[in-house]
């Protein structure tokens, strides 16, 4: 798994990708009763690798909860390092949300919205493969 987080990360520092959007899923909350998905572009500022573009939440926990079943924001992902290190950010029920950490549909990092000193669990990872098919 190592080697294809470290892959994925050169992938997205590499030029042929550059361009072509990507497909984010996650998964938030103490139960994972929150998903979402977004497709990014690419905003590339020096050597930054930044991702924008909108996402979707859709609730689907058991349980109840207060707000509607499905949201739209907008997301934006930075690439920080080659370890498979991002911080992303956006808005959820009304409240700045980021996360720094791991891509990964394994390992739980922590998500802190505005307003919550709450860490709620968070696993974010890229679903398209098209950026990442010159490394192999």
């Amino acid at each position: 798994m190592r080697a294809f987080a470290v892959a994925l990360m050169l992938a997205l520092l590499d030029t042929p990708g550059h361009g072509q959007p990507l497909q984010i899923n996650g998964k938030f909350g103490f139960l994972g009763e929150y998903e979402l998905s977004a497709t990014v572009t690419p905003d590339t500022v020096g050597s930054k690798q930044k991702f924008t573009g909108p996402m979707t939440v859709r609730h689907v926990g058991l349980c109840t909860h207060n707000g509607p079943n499905e949201s739209r924001s907008e997301i934006t992902v930075q690439v920080t390092d080659a370890k498979s290190q991002i911080n992303a950010t956006f808005a959820f029920d009304g409240q700045q949300c980021t996360y720094k950490g791991k891509v990964s549909q394994e390992d739980a990092g922590a998500l802190i919205c505005s307003g919550d000193s709450v860490r709620v669990p968070f696993r974010i990872w890229f679903v398209s493969s098209s950026p990442f098919q010159a490394v192999r």
